[in-house]
């Protein structure tokens, strides 16, 4: 047997179906030499396979194609993240990176069904616009007939309100099935998109090993379902906000003008307010996002690897490293429940205050007989709908916010060409995002 000598060995670990397989090479002999052994058979060296073990599992950046030096014994310090200085981006670059995340499926080989379905949803949106502005005038008509003690009336305006109630609910049913049908089929098509993207010219094996993206399982997975999902949800909100402001305008400032005026200034201070509040939460989500998944990602890796951690008693080591994973998410967690329990003080009292500030404007009118007592509940409707309108800031800021991130994350990923970052040189050094 020849006599052992210094030298350096790369291993690879990669799992088979039915077991872990170890590949070892001498770089001090033949190029051909390789040492292909199974966990199931006979194992190399125990110290060695134990050295090579604790790096992988001290390492935040681990990669499934691991070469260290034998003969090292330092042990690999985790790479610093910038995510937890990140800042958050300015509206241009949300708006850019929304569009490149969203426009690539509305011009692809399945754009005629995806528009014609996208129409069907703002048709329908448009048909519960006008069934809103109905029922606005029944409720008037019927609490007229109420306060006025007119059964006669009342019994026919309850018939009307049953019958708007029958061919109304289908069209808000059929509209919001519509909407997440079409959200589905998106993200159908973005994730085969984006795993071809993953897949081709080994850029999942780049991502890894570079640590150029974090977490790219989570963004295929779940951020693409929530894109999809709230892109169309946000936008059929704005849409029906700009038709309702228009339909609900014209009966407010035809009630009383100086309510239309009141509802402005409300809704104006209220949206600034809430974006002054609301200012951190866009980052701490993003934050969040990250760390949960990193989290997610230590115990699936500790399922992959059991058979390693037990072997080598490497339980104490996983452990730390979970918790100080949990404990990074946790911290972050926390700062975000604050943000979000300051802004709650907020956006609670103003959507308990609109309750009594429209009756309380017009009351005067209706004391003075110059109004009936329909038109109270015509003008809080009314009200309603458009402070609902200008306040969608206000009652979306965390959505928003968490929105943002998630555009962030997957525009960040398409800004990858499988090469490296756009704009970032290969030899230049490392992005991370």
């Amino acid at each position: 047997m020849a006599a052992l000598q210094p030298h350096v060995s790369c291993h690879y670990y990669y799992h088979t179906p039915n077991c872990r397989v170890h590949h070892s090479r001498n770089h001090n002999h033949a190029p051909s030499s390789f040492l292909i052994n199974s966990s199931c058979n006979a194992t190399t060296s125990y110290r060695l396979r134990r050295r090579t073990y604790l790096r992988r599992t001290t390492s935040s950046s681990s990669s499934p194609f691991l070469c260290r030096s034998a003969a090292s014994t330092e042990v690999a310090e985790p790479l610093p993240s910038p995510d937890d200085k990140r800042k958050v981006p300015d509206l241009e670059t949300l708006l850019r990176r929304f569009w490149k995340v969203a426009a690539p499926y509305w011009s692809s080989d399945d754009k005629v069904q995806a528009r014609l379905r996208l129409a069907a949803v703002f048709a329908l949106t448009l048909g519960t616009t006008g069934i809103s502005v109905g029922f606005n005038f029944l409720g008037r008509d019927f609490y007229n007939a109420l306060a006025n003690k007119d059964q006669e009336q009342f019994t026919k305006q309850l018939l009307y309100y049953l019958g708007g109630f029958a061919g109304g609910i289908p069209v808000f049913v059929l509209r919001d099935y519509a909407r997440d049908t079409l959200a589905l089929r998106w993200r159908s098509w973005m994730t085969s998109y984006y795993m071809e993207r993953y897949l081709k010219n080994q850029t999942f094996y780049k991502i890894q090993s570079q640590s150029i993206i974090d977490n790219p399982d989570q963004r295929i997975v779940d951020d693409l379902s929530s894109f999809t999902g709230t892109a169309l949800s946000f936008s059929l909100t704005l849409f029906n906000a700009v038709v309702d402001l228009i339909s609900f305008s014209n009966i407010l400032f035809g009630i009383y003008p100086p309510l239309f005026i009141v509802l402005l200034v409300y809704s104006i201070g209220g949206t600034a307010i809430s974006i002054f509040l609301g200012r951190e939460l866009v980052t701490l989500n993003f934050l969040q996002e990250k760390k949960e998944a990193d989290f997610r990602y230590g115990l699936v890796r500790i399922r992959e690897n059991a058979e390693s951690i037990a072997f080598y008693g490497g339980e104490e080591n996983e452990m730390r490293l979970l918790l100080q994973r949990f404990k990074s998410a946790f911290k972050n967690l926390t700062q975000l429940l604050i943000s979000s329990r300051n802004l709650d003080f907020f956006t609670s009292g103003y959507r308990y205050l609109i309750q009594i500030l429209p009756a309380a404007v017009v009351a005067p009118m209706y004391f003075s007989g110059k109004i009936e007592f329909g038109v109270i509940n015509q003008s809080v409707s009314a009200f309603n709908h458009i402070l609902g309108d200008f306040s969608l800031v206000v009652y979306q800021i965390q959505a928003i916010s968490a929105f943002s991130a998630i555009i962030d994350r997957l525009g960040s990923w398409l800004s990858y060409n499988g090469k490296g970052f756009l704009g970032v040189r290969e030899l230049g050094g490392r992005k991370r995002v």
